[in-house]
Formats: structure tokens, C-alpha cells, sequence
């Protein structure tokens, strides 16, 4: 539970001739990460991949190019599995009808869809002249007259140049359209008048009929042209909904194909030989040793290694954890996964990061609505890490609802006692957050500070795996001693601080004195002079801590001016107003939710990344990618 899983190094070797069977045992159990073989010389090569890989790929890449048309995303479920040999038998021939159907029903679609795009584009074009009543063919092929069909700002002013011309204008947009016809001998003039007031001529298609006729017939054929095209999408969904569970299947089938053929490219062969190196559960260990050794009569070995079995930077990391601390395990490969030789701190993120979410949130109301999210989204979301992230809402508002009560809160007003909307249940003392600040500012001061000696408590366990007593005395213990050495001074020193008594020396005074000076000695033997340097992010981590009481005043200050607002400036004036009040309440209330969410959420993972991890935990651990696949929509044979 608060280390990684425990893994054993191995070291699989045996004869080529039985490669294969090898393959695919190792892939059957889904546990062994393989470490690729990079390092090539003059006794070991890379291994080639099977010859099928080639066609395997090749087959993928069809499927998948189908199963894009068809809109099948592989996040679907099936009714039932398909069996391996099924797929394998009919693939080639099933594949290849499924993708002459699924290309007859695109190509016509893409065709559609290039036609309503040229009548798109004629119809923009034409627009402008609906309202003249001149057929198109009759706005060019003169010789005499030279023909202006475009739109200006104005009207053109060319009676200056020549009175004889034909003119029809209409407005369009913010100036024009015009159709102007003017003797050839005036063409020069007349077109340097226009570009004087922006003319831009328009290009038209080579079409019988008047503009309004010719629209009206395009936007007949557009609407056929789109009737058909939803015929064909719906033969393309038949066709997906005839079809889904086999191209899944069939998928899936030639992923674990690709996979156990490419292998050999992640092994370093000899003429006759191969061997793999990798990391197994130890927990699985000896259930794969047997079941290689059966299946390649004893022809190929897996044999552990203890050479590299300290070596935590290459040992691949498996979280381990139980239900109900899984979900948190999102937020640590958010940071970083742990080395093999670190502390797992997924169950301490779960056990104090919604402590600190509700601390800060605090309501009854906000927390019923948080826990309705996050069971929402568990319901419409298949994603594991968005699922996750949900069932995290739903623990962190169970935690806020619980706080809601402490606080007496909800959505900003009062629930139980003299004026609140229960007053008649008010057997138990609360704590009104704006009645006692300074005790929940020190509270909060006090979560800092029992933090920081977890993390340092976790660092000196960490420190003295990896680099032994010393080294941890020097690197966590000097820290610890500091803080609770400071601690102890603080606490003597500042009540006379703040009354502007004399500091009395007292045995606590002197002792938490000295345990700050033990400290410091060992800080400056841990990490010399700079360590000094270091000292004031001690306060500043502890302070840090502050924020849970001003995130959650601020929260608590908005649900209570959406109240009073609403209130004052339509619940009392009564009537319709009434309806604008509750209006209000909705709308203040859903927005100070979403930030009660956001900023609670960030500012508790925060103080876990910031001022706790940074205690005792540096990560950086490889991800453990066993060599196998799970199936969804196959089953082995």
C-alpha cells in the first residue's frame, strides 16, 4: 500500500525455434515489461520482426481507415466476444467486401458534397443579381458594348463621360450591385470611374435563365442533393451498425497480431538464439515460469536476476493500492510516479486531500452538489483517469458536506438554530467561519505544520533506503528539529509578543531553543552554507497553509452577498420580482460552486505538490508497460 509493487528482474532466454511460442505465452499473461534491447555489437542483433508484420499493419491501417468512415471511435461496447479463430478465418475476405460497401456509400457522399458545393458557389455569386430581371447570358458576348457587372459603394457618375449606356442598380449590402453597358470606345474611362468608389466585378457562371429563376432551380437541386445525401448516410450507419462489432473485434484481433509479430524487434538474437530482459511482478513470477517452461518443453528459461535488484532507476513502477485509495492514484502520475525504493504517497493524498478540498468548501449545499457531479460524470464518462477525477469529487464533497455541518452552512446561509431554516435542530455546537477566524487561521497553521513533519517524517524513511542513517539524520531530521524547535519558541514567545509582556525564559523556551540550534548544526553538516539560504521557506511553507482558511472565507463571503444581493434588491419588494430573485440565486450560486471547485481542488493539490511532496518525494519512475493487451472484444483460442 505505500510502496510501489514489487517486481523481480528476469532474464528470458532460449532457442529461436521456439520464439514463437514463447511470444505468445508472455503475451497470454499480459505481466512481463520488456526492457528493449538497444545495445547491438558483434555477438548480439536486434531481432527481425515476423514476416506477417508487414501485411498485419497493412490490414490494420484498412480496418482503421473504415472504422474512421463508419465514426467508430473503439471506446464502444459489444454484446459479446468474438472468438480469435472466428476473426482470423474470414478476415481477408470480410475486410475487403466491408471496404468496397463502406467506399461505394463515401465516394457518393463525397461527390454530394462536392456538388452542393459547387451549387454553393454559384449561388454566391449570383445572389447579388436576384432582383435583376435580365436572363445571364445576356451580360456579355458583345462586341460594341462593353458590360460592368459588380458591386461599388455609390452610384457610378459617369454622365460626364457618355450618356449613352444602360444602368440597373439595386443595393447590396452597404453600396451596390450594378449592371452597366456602355459603348466600347468608353470602356477605359468607365472602369477607372468605378474602381474610384471600390468596384469589384463579378464573376458569373455560364448559365440560361435569369438570376432569380436560376437560384430558385439550384436551391431545388440543393435540396434533392442533400435528401440524397442523408440516404447515404443513413446506409453508412446501417452499414456501422451491421459491422461495429466485427471491425472492434477484428481491430483488437490484429493489434495483439502486430504486437507478437514486431516483438522480436525488442530482443537481442544471435543465429539461434534469444534473450529478453524484464521486470515481472514477483507476485506472478513463478505462474510464468512454469507455464514458459511447458509450453517450450523446457527449451526456453526465465531466470531471475539479482544483479541490478537495488537499482531503483530502472525498476518500471506498478502502483499498488487498495479500492478506495486507486482513484488518487491519478493525482500522483499527475506529479510524478515514485522510484521502486520511495514511499508510495497515494494513500496519504487520499486521506488528506479531501480533508483539506471540504476544509476549504465547507457546505452543505456545495458538497451535495459536488458529490451529484461527480457521480454524474462517473455515469456519462468512460474515461478512467476523467473517472477517477470523479469518484475524487465525490469523496471530496462528502468531506465538504461534513464541514457544511461544522460550519453550520448552507449555500452561504445558515441552516440549523435562531434563524437559519431548520431552528428548532440545533443540538450540536458549530463554528460559524466568519465568528472564529483567528481559531481557524491557527487550526490551519497547525494542518501546516503536522504536514510538514509527515513529509519530513516520510523523506528521513526515504533518505535512509537510498543513502543510508546520515544522510537522512542530516537532510530530514535537522528540518524537523527546526520546526519544532521554531515552533516551541513561537509558542512561548508570542503571547508576550502580542500583550507587550516580557518574554519570561522558560525550560520550554530554552529547550525548543536548543532543539533549533541542533538542528541548524545539522542542516549546516547536511548541506553546508547554502542550507541556510533554505531557512525562510520553513515560515513561508507553513503560512503557506493560510490559504485553506482565505480560499474558504472567500467562498463563504460570495454565497453570502448572492444571499443578501438577492434579497434586498428582489425578494422584498415581492411579485413577479420574486421570480428575478431565485434567478439570481441560481446563477450566483452556480458560479460560486464552479470556482469553489476549481479553486479548492487546485489549492489542496497545491499544498500536496508544493509544500508536502517536496519533502520526501522526488519521483521520476518508469511506468510499467507489461507486454500483452487487454481484451475487450476478443478471446483467446
Amino acid at each position: 500500500m505505500f510502496e510501489p509493487q514489487a517486481m523481480t528482474k528476469v532474464i528470458i532466454a532460449g532457442s529461436k525455434d521456439y520464439m514463437g511460442v514463447a511470444i505468445d505465452t508472455l503475451h497470454k499473461h499480459n505481466v512481463v515489461h520488456i526492457a528493449d534491447f538497444v545495445d547491438e555489437d558483434e555477438d548480439f542483433k536486434i531481432g527481425k520482426p515476423y514476416a506477417s508484420a508487414t501485411k498485419l499493419s497493412e490490414r490494420a491501417v484498412s480496418l482503421r481507415s473504415i472504422a474512421s468512415y463508419l465514426n467508430i471511435t473503439g471506446k464502444e461496447d459489444i454484446q459479446s466476444r468474438y472468438p480469435e479463430g472466428a476473426i482470423t478465418d474470414e478476415i481477408d475476405e470480410k475486410t475487403e467486401r466491408l471496404n468496397f460497401e463502406v467506399t461505394q456509400v463515401t465516394h457518393k457522399i463525397s461527390d454530394i458534397d462536392s456538388h452542393i458545393k459547387d451549387i454553393n458557389d454559384k449561388k454566391r455569386l449570383l445572389d447579388p443579381l436576384k432582383s435583376f430581371d435580365l436572363p445571364l447570358d445576356l451580360y456579355g458576348g458583345y462586341r460594341s458594348l462593353a458590360v460592368f457587372v459588380g458591386t461599388l459603394k455609390g452610384s457610378p457618375p459617369i454622365s460626364d463621360i457618355t450618356n449613352d449606356y444602360e444602368l440597373e442598380t439595386v443595393p447590396y449590402g452597404r453600396g451596390h450591385v450594378i449592371a452597366l453597358f456602355v459603348p466600347r470606345e468608353f470602356e477605359d474611362d468607365v472602369l477607372k470611374r468605378l474602381q474610384d468608389q471600390s468596384y469589384s466585378a463579378l464573376s458569373l457562371p455560364e448559365m440560361e435563365g435569369t438570376p432569380r429563376d436560376i437560384l430558385a432551380n439550384l436551391d431545388a437541386q440543393r435540396t434533392e442533393l442533400e435528401s440524397e445525401k442523408e440516404r447515404s448516410q443513413e446506409d453508412l450507419n446501417a452499414l456501422r451498425e451491421r459491422y461495429i462489432d466485427y471491425i472492434l473485434a477484428s481491430d483488437e484481433c490484429l493489434s495483439v497480431a502486430t504486437q507478437k509479430a514486431e516483438a522480436p524487434l525488442r530482443f537481442a538474437t544471435t543465429k539461434n538464439a534469444f534473450i529478453v530482459e524484464g521486470w515481472i511482478p514477483t507476485k506472478n513470477l513463478e505462474r510464468v515460469q512454469g507455464d514458459v517452461d511447458r509450453a517450450t518443453e523446457g527449451h526456453v528459461m526465465v531466470a531471475t536476476d539479482a544483479s541490478e535488484a537495488v537499482s531503483a532507476e530502472k525498476v518500471p513502477i506498478a502502483l499498488e493500492n487498495p479500492m478506495p485509495s486507486e482513484p488518487f492514484e491519478v493525482l500522483v502520475r499527475a506529479f510524478s510516479l515514485p522510484k521502486y525504493n520511495e514511499i508510495d504517497p497515494t494513500t496519504f493524498v487520499a486521506l488528506i486531500y479531501p480533508f483539506l478540498f471540504g476544509l476549504m468548501l465547507g457546505d452543505i449545499g456545495y458538497g451535495a452538489v459536488v458529490i451529484g457531479i461527480g457521480f454524474l460524470v462517473q455515469r456519462r464518462l468512460k474515461s478512467k483517469g476523467i473517472r477517477d477525477l470523479a469518484k475524487i469529487l465525490v469523496y471530496a464533497g462528502v468531506i465538504s458536506v461534513v464541514f457544511g455541518f461544522i460550519y453550520n452552512e448552507f449555500f452561504g446561509a445558515q441552516l440549523f438554530g435562531g434563524g437559519g431554516f431548520i431552528p428548532f435542530f440545533y443540538a450540536y455546537p458549530t463554528i460559524p467561519r466568519f465568528d472564529n477566524v483567528l481559531t481557524l487561521l491557527l487550526v490551519t497553521l497547525v494542518i501546516g505544520i503536522l504536514m510538514l513533519t509527515l513529509g519530513y517524517a516520510l523523506g528521513f524513511v526515504n533518505e535512509y533506503r537510498q543513502q543510508g542513517l546520515k544522510h537522512a539524520v542530516f537532510s530530514k531530521v535537522s528540518w524537523l528539529l527546526l520546526l519544532w524547535g521554531g515552533v516551541l519558541v513561537i509558542i512561548e514567545i508570542l503571547p508576550p509578543l502580542t500583550t507587550g509582556a516580557a518574554i519570561r525564559i522558560s525550560p520550554a523556551l530554552l529547550g525548543g531553543l536548543a532543539v533549533a540550534v541542533v538542528g541548524f548544526v545539522f542542516l549546516i553538516m547536511g548541506e553546508g552554507i547554502i542550507g541556510i539560504a533554505e531557512l525562510p521557506t520553513l515560515l513561508s511553507n507553513v503560512l503557506s497553509y493560510s490559504r485553506l482558511l482565505s480560499i474558504g472565507i472567500s467562498s463563504a463571503g460570495i454565497a453570502l452577498a448572492v444571499n443578501k444581493l438577492s434579497d434586498a434588491l428582489f425578494f422584498s419588494r415581492g411579485g413577479v420580482f420574486i421570480i428575478f430573485g431565485v434567478l439570481m440565486l441560481i446563477v450566483g450560486h452556480t458560479v460560486n460552486t464552479a470556482l469553489g471547485i476549481l479553486d479548492s481542488g487546485l489549492q489542496s493539490l497545491r499544498l500536496h505538490y508544493v509544500e508536502f511532496f517536496t519533502k520526501f518525494y522526488s519521483g521520476g519512475g518508469t511506468k510499467y508497460r507489461p507486454f500483452g493487451y487487454e481484451r475487450k472484444y476478443t478471446e483467446e483460442q
